[in-house]
């Protein structure tokens, strides 16, 4: 298993300007020793080819994998023509993604308002279908994220559904360890991991001793083992209560829970 950085993680310090680009790249490499980023897409600078070259080259300078390029999208917009849109978005990550060297796009299913659920889920499964067309061409896996949100995909059982009805090798799950609103998280993370090419280790409270406060890793440590997962495990933090904290001072410290973990569990 290859522990990784998704950069929602340092959301904070890339609005302000405090962090730029270059510096997260160099960040992970560096100062957390990571061996992996997942981007989010609107945490990139620039989007032209010879852009995305540039950062591809200081990645591999670096030694370090972008393991997963994360757009946002939403497949659940009511009108046909907003939809189209959302997939031509999509697509056009897609191309970024194959010019970074990403293997997995995150992608959403999206959030239909509640009663339109249902009536809208063939529509999103079309939308998701057209994209998988698109990014098997590339030989990118789109991973879908459940929705801590709602949405379509608030649960495993709907995550489930979901992958089954699509039955193609090119759509997984990006598997995100707090985002499931089933009644028991670790079952849910159980059902679905097989599916999981990338996964996201969310983590809320971090403690002075690097104590994660809200899941129980090792709960999720020993899902990973029994399940043989070898793909990038990439921190989440999403620093609940940063009023009192430091994000890029609380990062290396869920990090570091992240390695102690995996060396508990031989991972």
């Amino acid at each position: 298993m290859k522990i990784g950085l998704c950069s929602w993680s340092c959301h904070r310090s890339l609005e302000s300007g405090r962090l730029d680009f270059v510096k997260l790249l160099k960040f992970c490499a560096e100062d957390l020793k990571v061996g992996g980023i997942d981007i989010i897409a609107d945490h990139l600078p620039k989007t032209d080819k010879k852009s995305l070259i540039g950062y591809k080259k200081m990645a591999t300078d670096l030694q370090l994998t972008i393991a997963c390029l994360s757009p946002g999208n939403n497949f659940g917009k009511p009108k046909a023509e907003e939809r189209k849109q959302e997939v031509e978005a999509v697509k056009k990550w897609i191309d970024a993604g194959y010019i970074l060297g990403a293997p997995v796009l995150r992608v959403f299913s999206g959030w239909p308002s509640v009663e339109d659920k249902e009536k809208l889920w063939p529509a999103m499964v079309d939308c998701i279908r057209e994209c998988e067309q698109y990014a098997k061409e590339a030989g990118i896996v789109l991973a879908i994220e459940p929705h801590n949100a709602g949405g379509f995909l608030p649960t495993a059982v709907d995550t489930m559904r979901l992958i089954k009805q699509i039955n193609s090798e090119w759509v997984k799950i990006n598997l995100d360890t707090g985002n499931y609103h089933d009644p028991d998280n670790y079952k849910a993370i159980k059902d679905t991991i097989a599916y999981a090419p990338h996964i996201h280790a969310k983590c809320h409270h971090i403690a002075e001793d690097g104590r994660e406060l809200e899941f129980d890793y090792d709960k999720i440590f020993t899902i990973l083992k029994e399940s043989g997962y070898r793909g990038f495990l990439s921190l989440e933090f999403e620093g609940q209560d940063l009023h009192q904290q430091d994000e890029l001072a609380c990062i290396p410290k869920a990090i570091g829970m992240l390695k102690r973990y995996a060396q508990k569990y031989s991972l």
